[in-house]
């Protein structure tokens, strides 16, 4: 009888840092508790929504590290039922922010003799910050270069990844990392992209699709979606999660 693939739910998430927490919370609470990401990816984490993390996810693990930006900016939590870490990190790609890396782990998926994932999430530089309007440069384009170069120090074309965070950009990043080998859930599946930002009426704003699950080698997504989900009408956040069942394909 044939062995059914590891199949597996990934997530990224932009927490929006502290920002309406007390109203947020809740929310926040309630669309943990009923998903259950196998893999969450997160984006403008802070110590409340940590905390709040690691109580809803008692089955879970994530880096636990000294550098500030692992608690601040970004991190990663996994099922511990399905995967052993190997190794992490914490990479430059060229970000105008102060805690914000590139973060990765290396999981071990603990059945069906499956090689080694690397897991990896970025919040790329808003194109409305400061600098970049002084500067009149695209910094997204670089971090999307740098994105690949550190990914393919760890990795081969045929290994399998996942990158997944908000671009704050749908365009030219997305062609620099479609053109080394990433494919979006979406068109993986031969589907638009959804709109991932505001999660109305939480936050009105101009629609955009900024928040993204890339895979590459021996993985294919199953199903992906943007959640749209309220508590009394109050979003988690100010973008939607992006979530994606995923498995690894026969060898």
């Amino acid at each position: 009888m044939p062995i059914t693939p590891l199949r597996f739910v990934v997530g990224t998430y932009n927490l929006w840092n502290y920002k309406y927490w007390d109203s947020r919370k809740e929310s926040l609470h309630q669309f943990i508790t009923l998903h259950q990401p196998d893999i969450l990816c997160l984006q403008e984490l802070c110590p409340q929504s940590r905390n709040l993390l690691d109580q809803t996810l008692p089955n879970h693990q994530r880096v636990e590290d000294s550098f500030e930006g692992w608690f601040r900016e970004g991190n990663i939590y996994w099922n511990k039922a399905l995967f052993n870490l190997i190794v992490y990190g914490a990479e430059e790609i060229g970000h105008l922010e102060k805690w914000r890396r590139l973060f990765w782990v290396k999981l071990q998926p603990k059945y069906l003799d499956m090689p080694p994932l690397l897991v990896t999430t970025a919040h790329y530089t808003w194109s409305g910050n400061k600098q970049e309007r002084k500067d009149g440069v695209n910094i997204r384009i670089t971090q999307a270069q740098n994105t690949i170069r550190v990914l393919n120090q760890f990795t081969s074309p045929q290994d399998s990844l996942l990158f997944m965070g908000d671009l704050n950009d749908n365009f030219l990043p997305l062609q620099i990392l479609r053109e080394a080998g990433l494919t979006d859930c979406f068109s993986a599946l031969g589907r638009a992209p959804h709109i991932t930002r505001p999660t109305m009426p939480t936050l009105f704003h101009v629609p955009e699709t900024l928040d993204w699950i890339l895979h590459r080698g021996n993985l294919k997504p199953m199903n992906c979606d943007a959640v749209d989900f309220f508590i009394n009408n109050v979003a988690p956040s100010d973008h939607k999660p992006v979530l994606a069942t995923y498995r690894f394909l026969d060898k």
